[in-house]
């Protein structure tokens, strides 16, 4: 038979503080239980008398209630009322999950980077500080969207994603003179996905593709799930070399080039306006199609190209994100591109995900128009610039050569000569003194006979690192 509760419960509740009464409550309760004065079996007063007894509403009862009841925290039994929950017991630290010391590799970039909190310098990773990001921002856009009516926020979105963001993205790309309606835009779950999107539905297997050389790590086993031929396109400090893309494009007929041309992920460099142009006059002499992967435009410089600009999205295909710039939690991306082929695209995501989530949607929608966001991305930029500028002058006088001079962005491209070692090699040794480093491999189609790796500077100002290399 279960206990009842014999002592009446008394919290003392402040109506003049900031915190809701229900989180009050909630809180109260919670410490009670954890001092032991509310034992497991025992039963909490009914609503109606705990609301009398604090002179709240029976509706704030019922919420902080049901707030540890899914804490695990209460038990609800039908006519009988709530009831203090067994705790499960502790797990011993004996008993605790240790994941295995990792093997630098490429499938430990992918997936096990992201988990793995053991190694403090995070020099090889690709993503941002927390600190870095638009915080601020979101949260004011969380706050904004709590107060939105709860049937803006519980149903499927649209399927080629919110309008109004993807007019504010219409307006973004007019600030580069390219000129797109919203049908022409989807969003998407991410860049990543939106470069799926584009496999699945304008790839078949066999198909010849380009891509840089070196190249976005994730692109290049998405382009071997689907069985394409790939191809790499050597990059230079000015784009891609265009003399390369052209003899490849004459010798195998590719279908499509997969190219970043502004803040390229490994190398951290830009085209050039005269790139731009070859690569389009390549592009529509063999006829392939261009992907544009612009995820680092906003952190850019003004004069950088824009590929679908230049070309009217005819043979360009655009993919933007702002995982970078926002947070990457938020996974959404999006896709302008010719309208036919936006069609496509979108049947292709609603067979594989259905649409995005708008509430997603909505929270990116509200950063980017409570009027901070381009405060932050101009002093982003800035800070990335100044830290590449700085960790390409600490690698330089430990005895690695950057491959471009700072640009901006997140990452910096260097090689080390003169040491017997693989760039695995000495990841790995980098990882038993607490640092991650990111060998070139992982961004090649074939391993190079040089010692590459990619840096991300917002990580990499440590003197640890420079140690590391000078002792090599």
């Amino acid at each position: 038979m279960a206990k009842t509760q014999q002592n009446p419960i008394h919290l003392a509740l402040d109506r003049n503080t900031a915190v809701r009464l229900v989180e009050q409550v909630a809180s109260g309760l919670t410490a009670l239980i954890e001092q032991g004065q509310l034992r497991a079996g025992d039963r909490l007063p009914s609503v109606r008398l705990f609301a009398e007894t604090h002179s709240i509403g029976t509706s704030t009862v019922v919420e902080a209630y049901e707030q540890l009841v899914a804490r695990g925290l209460l038990l609800v039994r039908r006519g009988a009322g709530f009831f203090i929950a067994v705790r499960g017991v502790p797990a011993s630290p004996l008993l605790s999950f240790l994941p295995p010391e990792p093997v630098i590799d490429s499938a430990w970039l992918l997936g096990e980077m992201f988990a793995d909190e053991r190694v403090p310098i995070k020099a090889g990773c690709g993503w941002l500080p927390g600190k870095w990001l638009d915080g601020e921002g979101l949260h004011q856009a969380e706050r904004r969207i709590s107060r939105a009516p709860g049937t803006q926020q519980v149903g499927y979105g649209h399927p080629y994603g919110y309008v109004q963001l993807r007019q504010l993205i219409s307006q973004f790309l007019a600030n580069w003179s390219l000129d797109v309606p919203v049908e022409q835009i989807l969003t998407t779950h991410g860049a990543t996905q939106g470069l799926d999107l584009i496999i699945r539905t304008m790839l078949k297997r066999g198909d010849t593709v380009l891509i840089d050389d070196p190249a976005y790590c994730n692109l290049i086993p998405m382009l071997r799930l689907a069985d394409l031929n790939v191809i790499g396109v050597p990059r230079t400090p000015t784009g891609v070399d265009t003399e390369a893309l052209d003899t490849l494009a004459r010798l195998h007929k590719p279908k499509m080039l997969f190219t970043t041309s502004v803040l390229h992920n490994p190398t951290g460099t830009s085209y050039t306006p005269a790139c731009a142009m070859r690569v389009l006059q390549a592009a529509e002499r063999h006829g392939f199609w261009v992907v544009e992967d612009d995820i680092f435009r906003e952190l850019g410089q003004a004069t950088d190209p824009m590929l679908a600009a230049l070309d009217g999205l005819q043979r360009v295909i655009y993919v933007g994100s702002y995982s970078k710039t926002i947070a990457p939690s938020l996974r959404l991306g999006f896709i302008a591109c010719h309208r036919d082929i936006a069609r496509q695209l979108v049947h292709t995501k609603m067979v594989l995900t259905l649409t995005n989530s708008e509430i997603t949607e909505r929270l990116v929608h509200g950063v980017l128009t409570e009027g901070h966001h381009r405060r932050h991305v101009e002093t982003l930029a800035a800070s990335l610039l100044g830290a590449q500028a700085r960790v390409n002058a600490r690698l330089s006088e430990v005895g690695l050569t950057p491959f471009t001079t700072p640009r901006g962005g997140m990452f910096s491209w260097a090689r080390l000569d003169g040491c017997a070692l693989s760039a695995r090699d000495i990841a790995d040794r980098a990882r038993q003194k607490g640092i991650w480093l990111a060998p070139g491999d992982f961004f090649h189609l074939s391993p190079s006979q040089e010692t590459w790796f990619r840096f991300n500077v917002a990580y990499s100002d440590a003197p640890e690192l420079f140690a590391f290399f000078r002792q090599l």
